[in-house]
């Protein structure tokens, strides 16, 4: 079982950053991309991995007690190493780095640095790192000016990836569901 703790931004700013993905879909070599589903499109704030899921529970509860709602918006876009293609995500970005540290200290295990994020499409074994890293080039390039709405992140949720195989993506399955309800205390 992999499992993670992650926001997922409501249905409305996913339709927006659906259609700005959309003419993305339909550019040369996109068909050699391994694009993300809408459906599973997720915010991650911490990797568990096979953790017991019980310490879990009781970590995210009480880690939400203590985190306020935050206010988030997408926008723009960039790419990782080894070619994930991603839009940010802006607003409390202090307070959301915050809750992100909070989570990944109850896995126990290092993670690279947070960058909020949420991801879009990856390389495949159909282009060579070359082709797919001028590919993304142009998509960072296009979806770089896209700024969605802003919304609450008023609960994370402990999810579960189930593998799809044979070229069907994973599905993400929520085990739990915590109400961030800590005191308000913004930041920009």
């Amino acid at each position: 079982m992999r499992l993670f703790a992650a926001l997922l931004p409501p249905p409305e700013a996913l339709d927006e950053l659906a259609a700005a993905v959309r003419p993305l879909r339909r550019l040369p070599g996109a068909d050699d991309v391994r694009w993300t589903r809408p459906e599973g499109w997720h915010v991650t704030l911490a990797f568990y991995g096979d953790a017991e899921q019980e310490p879990l529970v009781r970590g995210l509860t009480a880690l939400a007690v203590s985190h306020a709602p935050l206010r988030l918006s997408l926008g723009g876009a960039g790419g990782f190493r080894g070619g994930t293609l991603w839009t940010g995500v802006r607003g409390d970005v202090a307070a959301l780095r915050a809750l992100a540290g909070a989570a990944r200290s109850l896995g126990g295990a290092a993670e690279h640095a947070f960058r909020p994020h949420l991801s879009l499409a990856r390389g495949s074994r159909r282009l060579s790192p070359r082709a797919y890293e001028e590919l993304l080039t142009s998509y960072e390039e296009l979806l770089g000016p896209f700024s969605g709405r802003t919304w609450t992140a008023d609960r994370v949720r402990l999810l579960r990836s189930v593998p799809g195989g044979h070229g069907i993506a994973n599905q993400y399955v929520t085990e739990a569901t915590y109400p961030l309800a800590g005191p308000a205390g913004r930041d920009g």
